[in-house]
């Protein structure tokens, strides 16, 4: 799935979103007070993590939100019913992502050490488990949030930073597949 992110005017992004079923949507961002927009702090936690599920993964799995304008392309005629499924599917892990986001962003002014900590930290505050993502995974998705941020605040209103959400599986974090 292809992003492109645009600065908003008066603050926030635009991000112009084309679907792998050929839909293309735009999803609008109103945070002001933060120098990355929260979207694409979204973008960044789930595909560096490997999360699937959460906002982005299910965007291309074909849910709405409020902020996504449908802009082109052949609608399903049941993509209200098929967006509500893929919500409520994707329901825990979409609530994961918004404490794990909020724990990158909070990352970016601090050391890369406490950085990761501080991951593992919101990971522990909703889960049970250990953190499954290791330290220098986390400190990778913040550096790269860093990164991409900076380009973001670099574009002038006619500029994009074009993005590709990975539409394939994440890959396995453990474990062995039962041969059948």
């Amino acid at each position: 799935m292809h992003i492109e992110f645009a600065r908003r005017e008066g603050g926030g992004s635009l991000a112009t979103i084309d679907r792998p079923d050929g839909v293309r949507l735009l999803l609008t961002s109103y945070d002001r007070a933060n120098s990355v927009p929260h979207d694409l702090a979204h973008f960044v936690t789930e595909r560096d993590l490997g999360l699937r599920r959460g906002l982005w993964g299910s965007i291309a799995d074909g849910a709405l939100f409020d902020s996504v304008q449908f802009i082109a392309g052949k609608r399903r005629h049941d993509d209200a019913a098929r967006s509500r499924a893929v919500r409520r599917a994707n329901a825990d892990e979409l609530a994961l992502v918004e404490v794990l986001v909020g724990a990158v962003c909070r990352g970016l002014p601090m050391a890369d050490a406490a950085a990761a900590r501080e991951i593992g930290r919101a990971w522990s505050s909703v889960r049970d488990s250990p953190c499954p993502f290791p330290p220098d995974r986390r400190t990778a998705a913040v550096n790269e949030l860093r990164r991409l941020g900076l380009l973001f605040g670099q574009l002038d209103a006619s500029a994009t930073l074009a993005l590709d959400w990975p539409t394939a599986p994440a890959a396995r974090t453990g474990g062995r597949r039962r041969r059948r």
